[in-house]
């Protein structure tokens, strides 16, 4: 019987090493690593192996690099974290800052179909937070969200007002960084509520878009529902 063996690339390992301690708050946000060649001795293997690791986290925007000063762990700014999970854009390409406006945030206990999505145990505490996101003065997106509270523990938010993406309200509040999503994308007709909130006739199409977000350990942190009116705008997603 043939076995496959997995063979991790050794820069690989470190990089995967680095972003552990980051997640585990051995390096805050802000805060230099030590040098490389005090890191390449610590992790037994050549600068130019970490080097690599450190490229690579680099480019995924977990590290910055600083000539003459070294590397650093990023600080996570609104627009610099929206845009890489936010596809939504104008027909000109150009994309445009969502704002929230709250219809409600409760916290409440998971349904056998969203502990299924977060993969907790049903009657799990859930954060719920049902908005509508506006783009140039137009309500477009009617979302609701579920949070996994498990993962982010008892997060709050002052008077019910959410940061401008709630990826970085993880970051600075939980120490949580979403690392990728997935999601499923169908064409739906509006129910009554999406005909209310985004003011639009019961017969006009909707995009549905279901996105399960996971962060650096690969945790389910939220579930979220949009359905979006596209038609002002295009869904754009760049895959590598």
């Amino acid at each position: 019987m043939n076995k496959t063996i997995s063979y991790v690339p050794l820069y690989q390992q470190v990089k995967k090493d680095i972003l552990k301690r980051i997640v585990a708050g051995d390096w805050s946000p802000g805060s230099f690593l030590p040098n490389e060649f005090v890191l390449a001795e610590q992790y037994g293997v050549s600068q130019g192996t970490l080097r690599k690791a450190l490229n690579e986290l680099t480019a995924e925007k977990y590290l910055v690099r600083y000539q003459g000063k070294g590397t650093a762990v990023a600080v996570v700014e609104d627009d610099t974290y929206l845009f890489p999970f936010f596809f939504l854009s104008r027909r000109d390409n150009k994309h445009i800052p969502p704002v929230s406006q709250i219809n409600s945030i409760a916290k409440i206990k998971a349904t056998k179909e969203i502990a299924f999505r977060l993969q907790i145990d049903e009657n799990d505490d859930v954060l719920e937070i049902k908005r509508v996101r506006i783009l140039d003065n137009e309500s477009v997106i009617n979302e609701t969200v579920y949070i996994s509270l498990k993962i982010t523990g008892d997060i709050a938010f002052e008077n019910n007002q959410l940061p401008n993406t709630l990826y970085v309200h993880y970051q600075h509040k939980c120490g949580i960084r979403i690392h990728r999503v997935t999601e499923d994308i169908e064409a739906v007709m509006p129910d009554a509520d999406d005909v209310k909130k985004l003011n639009i006739h019961k017969n006009h199409p909707l995009m549905k878009v279901c996105r399960t977000s996971f962060d650096v350990q690969e945790r389910i942190v939220e579930y979220r529902i949009s359905k979006i009116n596209t038609q002002n705008y295009i869904y754009h997603a760049s895959l590598k």
